[in-house]
């Protein structure tokens, strides 16, 4: 059975697609038929399939947002040892990127709240009794609406607090574990802008997108996807003050993880020897937000002032080194051609082919390339792994303007090339040899 099957309609450009993924998978087509937006979905559709409990705690950011706003208010009423230790509670909170550890520390500085407020409460003291009443109000606008008794007791409207908060670890926790298919849809959905009624993606004939599914399975053929639209965008995230996409700021992260003991020397030597005077990940200078490569003459740069080219051959070298390629890593990549020499495309090629068959590297791939595309085919033949390539090219809708239809052309590549030879078309009718 093909471990993961494609089924779009309707989605953006895409007027119908039918792909599977059980290797190295290229697409081709002209610019604006869809390539883009199906690499967009693969990765959002992996992403958050695999990282559902992530897209559960973002769920319920904005109630926690408002216990942390309400907190900090009670903490600025507060003066003395208490004070201190509820300051420490929510900073604790605000710090923490357990959804757990945030509620449990805002708790911990609500039950210090309420110890004060029995100590107090019924003091005769006209300062506590202002005081306590705008406390009132204050919970009462942050959590309750107004809709509560005037009456009830202090301690019991703080007690209904830590219960809502501790309520919002109880939802993430029931959310992780059914893993409804709305939540999932929701948020790909908005991601990706689009309804998504069109696509179905099976992992071993069982969907976890698509109409038909209620829970999101736990996937085990793909457990990680990596997208690359652009070397570009390499270490740049730290210096961006406006937001940037998802994945670009996801692959940033990745890079950032620590090198791994266990990775293959064998390709990221050959890498190295590929990339123009040995440039390389230097370890010994790196650190989190600051990638360095250090040049055979002994010259060191910033990746950041490095050759598009470079950056291309270093994205695969520190995704290999720190671990990140595996077996159960689906690797999608927009035009991996971009910036690259000819003779570079076909040694890029080779290292797709090299992570597929020494690791098991799954791959995505679009591409407008003649010599990646014959590259990828006739390297995978003499490795002997041309079974797991598959191509897909776009072609226009007969009945529908700017809409394409993906056809399976397995391991022939000619009719990719046909569509590429319209380009020598064009050159002969505007240069007037035709």
């Amino acid at each position: 059975m093909i471990p993961i099957q494609i089924s779009i309609k309707d989605h953006k450009a895409v007027k119908s697609a039918e792909i599977d993924l059980n290797g190295i998978t290229l697409i081709s087509g002209i610019n604006g038929s869809g390539k883009s937006s199906i690499s967009r979905l693969l990765y959002y559709a992996f992403k958050y399939a695999n990282d559902y409990e992530n897209i559960a705690s973002n769920s319920v950011m904005p109630e926690l947002r408002q216990i942390g706003r309400l907190v900090n208010n009670l903490t600025g009423l507060r003066r003395g040892v208490s004070s201190v230790e509820m300051r420490n509670y929510y900073r604790h909170a605000e710090e923490a990127n357990s959804i757990e550890v945030k509620i449990d520390a805002y708790c911990a500085a609500l039950e210090l709240f309420k110890e004060f407020v029995i100590k107090n409460e019924n003091a005769a003291d006209p300062n506590n009794e202002s005081m306590f009443k705008r406390i009132r109000n204050i919970i009462d606008d942050s959590i309750f609406d107004k809709r509560r008794k005037k009456d009830i007791p202090l301690s019991e409207m703080i007690d209904d607090v830590i219960r809502k908060t501790q309520g919002i670890k109880e939802k993430v926790q029931g959310l992780s574990s059914t893993r409804g298919y709305s939540l999932y849809r929701q948020n790909l959905t908005e991601i990706l802008e689009s309804d998504l009624k069109g696509v179905r993606i099976a992992e071993y004939g069982v969907p976890f997108v698509g109409k038909e599914v209620t829970n999101v399975p736990v996937l085990s053929y793909i457990q990680q996807a990596v997208y690359i639209d652009t070397p570009m965008i390499v270490g740049i995230s730290r210096y961006m003050w406006y937001p940037i996409m998802e994945y670009w700021k996801d692959l940033n992260d990745l890079l950032e993880i620590p090198v791994q003991k266990s990775y293959s020397h064998t390709i990221n030597q050959y890498i190295k020897n590929v990339i123009h005077g040995g440039s390389y990940y230097d370890d010994s200078l790196s650190f989190k937000g600051n990638m360095r490569y250090k040049r055979d003459d002994g010259l060191v740069i910033d990746l950041l002032d490095s050759a598009t080219g470079i950056k291309s051959f270093s994205l695969l070298q520190m995704l290999l080194r720190n671990g990140v390629l595996s077996e159960n890593t689906l690797l999608i990549i927009d035009e991996p051609e971009a910036h690259l020499h000819p003779q570079w495309i076909v040694e890029y090629a080779r290292i797709i082919i090299m992570l597929y068959k020494k690791i098991g590297v799954k791959f995505f791939i679009a591409s407008h390339s003649t010599d990646f595309v014959s590259a990828i085919k006739y390297i995978s033949e003499k490795q002997r792994v041309s079974k797991a390539v598959s191509f897909y090219l776009a072609e226009e809708d007969l009945n529908k303007s700017f809409s394409y239809n993906y056809k399976s052309i397995g391991t022939d590549i000619e009719p990719i090339f046909a569509s590429f030879n319209k380009s020598l078309d064009k050159i002969g009718e505007y240069g007037g040899w035709q």
